[in-house]
């Protein structure tokens, strides 16, 4: 640490480290904790590091704009989730899909690896859907909790429709194909991992050892079906169409044809829009053109920062028009519909304001040590680049080893990959700078240890533990998922050390 501002490395460490103790010492929400953070890191950013007030203003509101895409997408996602649940959709659609199925891995593989990868795929919440289906299957609630979770934790930089890879491009600038395509391949152990050891944290455990075929069968199709879907159809739709894969392979294997009806029909039109909207704009060459490069327009609240709006390709349009066919298709109107809406908003509302927040938190520490017009830094330097620099110098050109565990440390500590992004993809730009490696692997990396880390968040699990009768347990639960959380981040880091000079 010789040529780095120890000083200056401590206290860019400890807006990160204040969260890290009011979430696990004082259990405080995200809402909490992202004030908190948000305050410390604009207190430092104005004294120690001397940036400019209007800078940090500026810095703020460039935070919730280049955030906006995924805020919109998790609230139009919650508001999805609320109308099909109550319209009574999802439920039909599970028993459709196990029918008389009865053999307990499978319906495990089924719920949490095909349906889970489906609804997180879409943006849509699936720990609220996905763990009283599993739990309605038979699992205990400690495992119908873990598995709405690791079903999709594998393959998370994938999910979401994209909005988090177009995130990390507004963020660090760097081509979000040539990201999407490294995160798939960096989530490829992550996701055999995940699946593997769904029997180590499932309830009953028997039969596991005879059945390892099929997660392995399960894990492969999901892989493939990612990592082609990235290449060659639009990784805003891989995740999906990986658990559409996983569904059909599991019933195929079982043997269990479901007879399509017409109300199933119903109950499946608003995934088949995500499905068809998402896949036009992104395999149709001039659609692509129209709404990815043309239909645009940018805004740099920060003059060194553009960031570009796609309102026709980003998926919260999609998810919108999802809602609105929804409520048509079932009849939800007037009185009722307005009831939902109101009760999508209060579930979205808080966990949409944390979002914006620690997005603000994020471009805060970007932009740190800068003068009012952007185009100076004070000699303090620059918060990031002070991470970056220190981190760099600790671990060495092992560094890519340790990328992915800053995403794991964002979202276990918020509960959300986004705020990892924020606060970590600007200095992996500077590592890479300054170990003359990719980029784009480090991003990748720390974009899929931020995916991998939800299963160890405990914001999710007690989102998903509330609904299956095991509030309270959570913390039993996390000593069996965090250790889960953390192999799985170092595997990213492996496959981010091996791909580190590899050109996608």
């Amino acid at each position: 640490m010789a040529n780095v501002d120890v000083v200056g490395f401590a206290l860019a460490w400890s807006p990160i480290l204040l969260i890290g103790v009011l979430a696990v010492g004082f259990k405080r929400p995200a809402l909490e904790l992202s004030l908190w953070g948000t305050t410390l890191t604009v207190l430092l950013a104005v004294t120690y590091f001397r940036t400019a007030p209007w800078a940090v203003v500026l810095a703020a509101f460039d935070g919730i704009l280049t955030n906006l895409p995924l805020l919109l997408l998790v609230y139009f996602g919650v508001l999805l989730s609320v109308v099909l649940t109550a319209s009574g959709s999802l439920a039909r659609l599970v028993a459709w899909l196990l029918g008389e199925e009865s053999e307990h891995w499978h319906r495990a593989l089924l719920l949490s690896v095909g349906i889970g990868n489906v609804l997180e795929g879409a943006g849509v919440v699936a720990e609220p859907v996905a763990a009283p289906m599993l739990h309605e299957s038979g699992l205990s609630g400690e495992s119908s909790t873990i598995l709405s979770i690791q079903g999709y934790a594998g393959i998370m930089a994938l999910s979401v429709a994209g909005a988090l890879l177009l995130v990390l491009e507004a963020v660090t600038g760097l081509p979000v194909q040539a990201t999407a395509r490294a995160s798939a391949w960096v989530s490829l152990p992550c996701l055999l991992f995940m699946v593997l050891t769904i029997p180590l944290v499932t309830s009953p455990r028997a039969g596991a050892l005879r059945r390892w075929p099929l997660f392995l069968l399960t894990a492969v199709v999901a892989g493939v079906v990612s990592v082609v879907c990235t290449y060659w159809v639009g990784f805003s739709v891989a995740g999906l169409l990986a658990g559409l894969a996983v569904t059909v392979t599991l019933l195929g294997v079982s043997r269990h044809l479901p007879r399509v009806s017409r109300r199933i029909l119903r109950d499946m039109a608003p995934f088949g829009f995500l499905v068809l909207a998402l896949g036009l704009v992104n395999l149709v060459p001039a659609l692509r053109t129209l709404t990815y490069e043309r239909l645009v327009f940018t805004v740099s609240p920060v003059p060194v920062h553009p960031i570009v709006m796609r309102p026709l390709f980003s998926s919260y349009l999609y998810l919108l028009l999802a809602v609105l066919l929804s409520l048509r298709l079932f009849r939800l109107r007037g009185a009722q519909a307005r009831a939902l809406l109101r009760e999508g908003t209060r579930k979205a509302g808080l966990t949409v304001i944390a979002m914006a927040i620690f997005g603000v938190m994020g471009q805060v520490v970007t932009f740190s040590g800068h003068d009012a017009y952007f185009t100076a830094v004070a000699p303090q330097g620059n918060m990031t680049s002070l991470l970056a620099n220190g981190l760099v110098e600790m671990t060495g050109s092992a560094y890519p080893l340790f990328a992915p565990l800053l995403g794991w440390i964002g979202t276990f500590l918020t509960g959300y990959g986004l705020a990892a992004i924020v606060l970590f993809a600007p200095l992996q730009l500077e590592a890479a700078s300054v170990l003359g490696i990719s980029p784009i692997v480090l991003v990748a990396a720390l974009l899929v240890g931020s995916g991998v880390a939800s299963i160890s968040s405990p914001l999710k699990l007690s989102m998903a533990a509330a609904l299956v009768g095991a509030a309270g347990k959570e913390g039993a639960m996390l000593r069996r998922t965090i250790p889960l959380g953390l192999v799985a981040g170092f595997l990213a880091g492996g496959a981010a050390l091996l791909l580190r000079h590899w050109v996608f």
